[in-house]
């Protein structure tokens, strides 16, 4: 792979600027090591504890052919040597042994990215099946959203009401699942889609709250740096069970896509000012957003109360008719819990400004937003999508 040297040297300041964050947000105060891009082909990072601050290495090709969350992984898997050697004082113990490991819990490496240096690019996203290859739920979900496009009205309802009521089900039962009869619907990664802008878009807490209240993930919004634009862009990061982490993103892009397609049919109907498009966005989302908390009402609403764990988990809100159940679950799923704080040790929320709103055009968004039906099968989208882990 070939890339000009100023683009390798905008990748070399960022990195710098990564390290020293990473370091100041886990507490670790890490000495700033020399970072570089490496030309070589067989390796995505290295450390090297040589005199001074000593060198941490990042490769070329790992920063242009995966996301920058990818790009993160690996380089907090060689400060975890770093803080070894340099902090811990234990870097004669095997390179990837229990201090090693004490440091990646530290830096919240995801556990895939634990392994020997060597492993890495085997565990790149890409190289494992689908989720629908390996779980039967999947291949489900995706024969009732293939059904969902029937032509007739009530079919299509019927069949996305009934794939909603199969994920509901389906955790549920994964969380009751005592610990030594998990499978690896219990293995949880994250996964980042990317909106191509450098502010957030209005409406997209709104799109993110549907997916953490209805489908079973956590979602957490934040800028990440683009390597093939050398700035940063809003992200949302979902983290879940890879299954719900694949029907989440598929609901995103479906809802992202029809969006903008209902809003032209609209204006161009009714002449509607571009200024009203926010407007439209969020009755579609708030629409659509009463139509799943209808369904899931009628659909099986009264399990919640038998989640276990889910009232520990939010305080006593296990009642609380406002309460989801992918939010009860999430809540009592103390798997995901743990993923989640390890990544994120200091999370906090941050509460955006109320949105100016014409009143006519969102109620027109929010009537046509009643009328949505997640269809199709799932499958692998391009374009802003950004990396699952494997």
């Amino acid at each position: 792979m070939t890339n000009p040297p100023n683009t390798w040297r905008q990748w070399q300041r960022q990195l710098v600027r990564e390290h020293e964050q990473l370091s100041a947000y886990y507490g670790l105060k890490l000495p700033t090591p020399l970072l570089v891009i490496g030309a070589a082909a067989g390796r995505a990072g290295s450390w090297r504890a040589e005199p001074g601050p000593g060198v941490l290495e990042i490769a070329a090709w790992l920063i242009g052919r995966h996301g920058w969350d990818v790009v993160l992984e690996v380089l907090k898997h060689e400060m975890s040597h770093q803080y070894v050697t340099q902090v811990m004082g234990r870097g004669h113990e095997p390179p990837h042994g229990p201090a090693f490991q004490e440091a990646c819990r530290r830096l919240g490496v995801h556990p895939l990215f634990r392994r020997a240096q060597s492993e890495i690019p085997h565990m790149l996203p890409g190289n494992r099946p689908p989720a629908s290859a390996t779980l039967p739920v999947m291949a489900k979900i995706e024969k009732l959203l293939a059904l969902a496009a029937s032509a007739n009205e009530h079919e299509a309802a019927l069949a996305m009401a009934k794939a909603g009521d199969l994920m509901r089900r389906h955790n549920l039962e994964r969380l009751a699942a005592p610990a030594d009869q998990k499978s690896v619907a219990a293995a949880y990664d994250y996964l980042v889609i990317s909106t191509g802008r450098r502010r957030r878009p209005p409406h997209h807490a709104h799109l993110a709250a549907i997916l953490q209240d209805f489908f079973y993930v956590k979602t957490i919004s934040y800028p990440l740096y683009d390597p093939r634009h050398d700035q940063c862009h809003q992200v949302l990061e979902l983290l879940g069970a890879r299954e719900n982490l694949a029907v989440a993103e598929y609901v995103y892009q479906f809802l992202a896509g029809q969006l903008p397609r209902l809003w032209q049919r609209y204006q161009l109907a009714e002449g509607a000012p571009g200024r009203a498009k926010n407007s439209y966005y969020l009755g579609i989302l708030n629409g659509f957003r009463e139509k799943l908390r209808q369904q899931e009402t009628a659909g099986g609403g009264r399990d919640q109360t038998r989640i276990p764990g889910a009232a520990a988990g939010r305080r006593g809100s296990a009642t609380s008719a406002a309460a989801t159940c992918s939010s009860l679950v999430c809540a009592g799923d103390r798997g995901l819990q743990e993923f989640l704080a390890a990544r994120y040790p200091r999370l906090r929320k941050v509460r955006g400004k109320g949105a100016r709103l014409y009143a006519g055009t969102y109620q027109a968004g929010r009537a046509e937003g009643r009328k949505i039906v997640i269809h199709k099968g799932i499958k692998q989208h391009q374009g802003n999508r950004g990396k699952l882990l494997p």
